[in-house]
């Protein structure tokens, strides 16, 4: 099955440098392949009460019936709560066992900062961003579920073989310890009553490139994640009835 993965890869890289009309339906293919499954879940919000929904970017998503979103024009984002943290990998006890609990806690307030940018930046500022929960508001608590990061040294080493190679080692990753991932928990709560209103899980791997110059730091794959993430929910904020949000693409041929 991996043999086949890495056969993708290769042509997938060939027939999007070539201008193949192909390229498309190979892309598609990629992208299912080099999706992360969804978490297990760490108990911040209940897994078997949620389900995947086709019109959300999310591996899980809940949304009570019935509620007037119209109703709120405020959001207060909580700090992010990483006492739900994943049990450490192999990797993460490895190679930044002393760092791991400091890369946590900056992680977090960068996952918090990172959502607050994005909606007070919001061109059509549907949330006013308040600093705690009030009458007519929403809450956003967000728990940091699952925190790998990059293989800084196998990501020079991957630089040095011929392009694409990048990509195919990638998928080869895929579902093992060794690849980059970050997962999030999070349920939206009335800010005046502390209702949940909507719950939502998510768990993505780093986008698999040809040539991968964001694996050269720890962090900087999963920080465009929840760069992506913190948009996501902008989109989600200002969608139209029936429009879909689109998860974002697995895979790039850019190295950034």
């Amino acid at each position: 099955m991996r043999q086949r993965f890495l056969v993708l890869a290769v042509l997938g890289v060939c027939l999007a440098l070539s201008g193949c009309a192909t390229v498309d339906s190979m892309g598609s293919s990629m992208e299912t392949q080099l999706k992360a499954p969804p978490s297990e879940g760490a108990g911040f919000v209940p897994m078997q009460q949620m389900a995947k929904r086709p019109d959300l970017p999310f591996n899980k998503v809940w949304v009570k019936q019935g509620v007037n979103w119209s109703q709120y024009r405020a959001i207060y984002i909580a700090p992010v709560n990483t006492n739900y943290l994943i049990q450490a990998t192999w990797w993460q006890q490895s190679i930044r066992a002393d760092q791991m609990q400091q890369d946590v806690q900056d992680m977090a307030a960068f996952m918090r900062a990172q959502f607050i940018k994005a909606f007070q930046t919001d061109p059509k500022q549907r949330f006013l961003v308040v600093m705690s929960p009030q009458r007519g508001s929403l809450t956003l608590e967000m728990a940091l579920t699952e925190l790998v990061p990059s293989k800084v040294l196998l990501n020079a080493i991957k630089i040095a073989g011929p392009y694409g190679s990048g990509l195919a080692a990638a998928i080869m990753e895929r579902g093992t310890e060794a690849q980059s991932a970050i997962a999030f928990e999070l349920r939206i709560k009335d800010g005046g009553s502390g209702e949940i209103l909507a719950m939502a899980a998510d768990k993505e791997y780093a986008v698999a490139r040809p040539i991968d110059l964001k694996g050269f730091s720890w962090y900087g794959n999963v920080k465009d994640i929840v760069i992506t993430w913190s948009n996501q929910f902008v989109d989600i904020a200002n969608r139209r009835p029936g429009e879909v949000i689109k998860p974002a693409s697995t895979f790039s041929l850019k190295p950034w």
